[in-house]
Formats: C-alpha cells, sequence, structure tokens
C-alpha cells in the first residue's frame, strides 16, 4: 500500500509531464525561482494535508503538477503545450472517477474553461490565450466549480497587483503579453492554502 497516495502521483505527474514539455522545448528551465517557490508549495500542501488527515484529493495533486509544469514552459517560451494540459486534464478526471466525484470534476472544467474563453473571446485573444483556457480547464476539473472559480478570480487579482505599478512606471503597456500561467498557478496554490488552513470555505 502505498503511504501518501497524493505525494506519489503529484511526484509521478510531475516527471511525466515535465518531460512531455522538455520534449516539446529545450527553452524550458524547470529551476527558475517561480517554478520552485510553486514546487516547495505544492510539497508543503501535500504534506500538510496527509500530517493533518485531510489527505489532498488526488485530482488536486495532479492540478498542482500540470500548474508547476506550465508556468515552467510560459516563462520560457511564452507558450502551454496542449499536449500536457491535456494530459492533466485526463489524469485528473480518471482521479475524480476513482473518488466518484467524476461529475462535478467535470461541470469544474466546463465552468472555469468556459469563463476563461468567454474572456478570450471578448478580448480576441489579446487578454488571455487559449493555452490559459486550456489550462483553466485543468484547474476546473481539479478543484471543483465554484472553488475553481474563486481560484481564477485569486489569479487575476494577482495580476493586477503585478502589472497596475507596472503600468504606472510606464514600464509596460496595456497590449504587452504577459505569461498568465505563473498567475494562475499562484491564485490556486492561494486559494488551496488558505483553504487548507480553514480560512476558506
Amino acid at each position: 500500500m502505498i503511504a501518501h497516495p497524493s505525494l506519489w502521483l503529484f511526484a509521478s505527474a510531475l516527471s511525466v509531464l515535465a518531460a512531455v514539455a522538455r520534449a516539446r522545448s529545450a527553452a524550458i528551465a524547470f529551476w527558475q525561482p517561480p517554478v520552485i517557490v510553486l514546487g516547495v508549495a505544492a510539497l508543503s500542501l501535500i504534506l500538510a494535508g496527509e500530517e493533518g488527515r485531510a489527505p489532498v484529493p488526488l485530482g488536486v495533486a495532479v492540478t498542482l503538477a500540470c500548474l508547476i509544469v506550465c508556468t515552467a514552459s510560459d516563462l520560457g517560451t511564452g507558450l502551454i503545450f496542449d499536449t500536457v494540459t491535456a494530459l492533466g486534464a485526463s489524469a485528473v478526471l480518471v482521479a475524480a472517477s476513482l473518488a466518484g466525484n467524476m461529475g462535478a470534476s467535470a461541470i469544474g472544467a466546463f465552468v472555469c474553461a468556459g469563463s476563461l474563453f468567454g474572456l478570450y473571446a471578448v478580448t480576441h485573444g489579446r487578454g488571455i490565450g487559449l493555452g490559459d483556457v486550456k489550462l483553466g480547464a485543468v484547474i476546473g476539473a481539479g478543484c471543483g466549480g465554484a472553488a475553481a472559480i474563486d481560484a481564477i478570480g485569486a489569479a487575476f487579482v494577482a495580476g493586477a497587483f503585478w502589472m497596475i505599478p507596472l503600468l504606472l512606471r510606464r514600464r509596460a503597456r496595456v497590449r504587452d503579453r504577459v505569461a498568465f500561467a505563473p498567475f494562475l498557478a499562484l491564485g490556486t496554490f492561494v486559494f488551496l492554502g488558505l483553504r487548507s488552513l480553514g480560512i476558506h470555505a
């Protein structure tokens, strides 16, 4: 019997998805500070859940791994690879099915991806890219509908805190491309961290 299934699945998913991303582009560096911070945060969330007898769901463990890999690829290449998000979403849905949460997971993926696609359509792809929409589907599948929307909302707040000072100091323009995967990851990690502390329902 595996003592820490969430930790095992996170490590396995991270290894596979990282290998797939590296196969797509050698420009991806997994030793960047934001990626390392996310890795440490993911391990902390999973281990804290195991010790607190409230294990991180398997789907969430895969979602964390996917977010880390997509952050690295977005920072390194400006791209979120379809292969990574497709594998991530498939693994999350399988994990949800095994846990009996397939319905909630599918609804979460639809709601989260749908809301981000709406923004993509309204801004004609200038606000976010389709890669972000697909990553949103992974987040939605892993966290569930309402929780995923909260995580996405936290991502936009984090992005605003980053961009507004740059815009005010004229170090960035409104039309500049911003890698949004790191903010999606940050929002999700913050939300999950608060929820694990009982601060967020």
